[in-house]
């Protein structure tokens, strides 16, 4: 589903990605973790061009979104305008999910209003269409009686649920989250990491940047190890976690003290 080559991102002189090769299956879940600074979030954010590489190719379902245009079948390519260009992300965009660290919530708008707006304006829904759509996605997380109240009178936990219920009312085919967690105090992480669980199992596309190893072992299929903007090592949670090959990746591990969290309680 996503195919990523080379991807290297410079903010002025600060080289943060520096050269990753990686690749998301459909209905896979990949984990990414590793030191703060590490490079995580923003090779997340470039899935999406949220964050445009510097050098580097990107593929989302087949098509280069880093591209300035298709391949025409004479071998050259069809040269697209500014516009067209942003047209094209932003179709794209609307396939991929972004939950974020800090909700994202209009403050000015009711959940339920924070939930339909995308759908009408982007997939053209009814109100009445997009209203049943995320009525039933507050049923599945337990907050259709929030449904007309405003974020400041909702919990973080909450929030974030509303956050990816706002995701996932635009159908997309896959979800990118942003440390979706660090941001709730610990007694909201489980109710969010529930959420995120149960779209695991029933295979959505997932790539996951977080610090709860003990989640990263239990959910993910793959988990990508980054460290200085490079993938220092992945494997399957029981590599990564249990059999870590790398002096880098023991070394991470022992710090956050979850070196084997298949067999911590």
């Amino acid at each position: 589903m996503l195919r990523i080559e080379g991807l290297v991102k410079n903010f002025c002189r600060l080289q943060v990605l520096r050269g990753i090769d990686a690749h998301i299956a459909p209905g896979e879940v990949v984990v990414l973790i590793g030191p703060s600074g590490s490079g995580k979030s923003t090779f997340l954010r470039c899935m999406n061009l949220l964050e445009k590489p510097t050098h580097g190719r990107i593929w989302f379902e087949g098509e280069e979104l880093t591209s300035g245009g298709a391949i025409q079948p004479d071998g050259t390519r069809l040269r697209l305008s500014h516009r067209q260009r942003e047209l094209n992300i932003n179709r794209h965009r609307s396939e991929m999910g972004m939950v974020f660290q800090h909700f994202n919530l209009f403050p000015h708008l009711t959940v339920l209003e924070n939930i339909v707006l995308a759908p009408m304006r982007v997939r053209g829904l009814s109100l009445a269409e997009a209203t049943a759509g995320a009525m039933d996605l507050l049923r599945r997380v337990g907050l259709v009686d929030k449904a007309e109240v405003y974020p400041s009178q909702i919990s973080g936990g909450q929030k974030q649920r509303i956050a990816i219920v706002r995701a996932l009312a635009m159908k997309p085919r896959v979800m990118l989250f942003d440390e979706p967690t660090s941001a709730l105090d610990p007694e909201m992480v489980g109710e969010v990491l529930g959420v995120m669980k149960a779209l695991a199992a029933e295979r959505m596309t997932m790539v996951v940047v977080t610090h709860e190893m003990r989640f990263a072992y239990d959910v993910a299929d793959r988990v990508l190890f980054l460290d200085g903007g490079v993938v220092v090592e992945e494997g399957t949670p029981s590599a990564i976690f249990d059999h870590p090959k790398h002096e880098r990746t023991r070394e991470f591990l022992s710090k956050v003290g979850k070196n084997n969290p298949g067999n911590t309680k």
